[in-house]
């Protein structure tokens, strides 16, 4: 189905799937009695808590004449729609932990390169652009720490 909304509502939007997200990692905290899994779920939860902050930050700054653009893209879930699809264990694993944390990746990678691929301002290009940069980069960092994980 398509969806069409302004760039500041799926800012807003991908705003509160973030915090949507830390809410359900600090939830999965209480599930848990790995050290492992609760380091994990910790660092997602600061994750998600930063990546909200972001998108805060830089819808305050982008230009508001820019942010009215109307755009038209396929992705639209909730965060309790994802976390629901992966049928998480009652004590969910390390594995499954890391397996949400990348599906939220993929997600928010997806729906920036949607967004971007389907405007043709290069104003409103630019903004999903680098939003895009900054979640590769979250997710690179993301990575290195659950690497660390796996060496303990």
């Amino acid at each position: 189905m398509k969806t069409f909304k302004q760039a500041h509502e799926v800012l807003r939007d991908a705003q509160k799937f973030h915090l949507d997200m830390a809410g359900i990692y600090r939830n999965l905290l209480s599930k848990t009695d790995d050290k492992r899994t609760q380091l994990l779920l910790k660092h997602l939860h600061e994750h998600e808590l930063r990546m909200a902050n972001n998108l805060k930050d830089y819808g305050a700054v982008a230009q508001h004449k820019v942010m009215q653009t109307w755009l038209q893209y396929t992705l639209e879930e909730s965060a309790t729609h994802l976390v629901d699809s992966l049928h998480l264990s009652e004590k969910p694993s390390i594995e499954e932990i890391n397996g949400l944390g990348q599906e939220v990746d993929q997600y928010f990678s997806k729906l920036y390169d949607s967004v971007y691929e389907s405007i043709e301002s290069e104003e409103v290009k630019e903004v999903f652009k680098n939003l895009k940069q900054i979640q590769d980069k979250e997710r690179i960092a993301l990575s290195k720490a659950t690497n660390s994980l796996w060496d303990m």
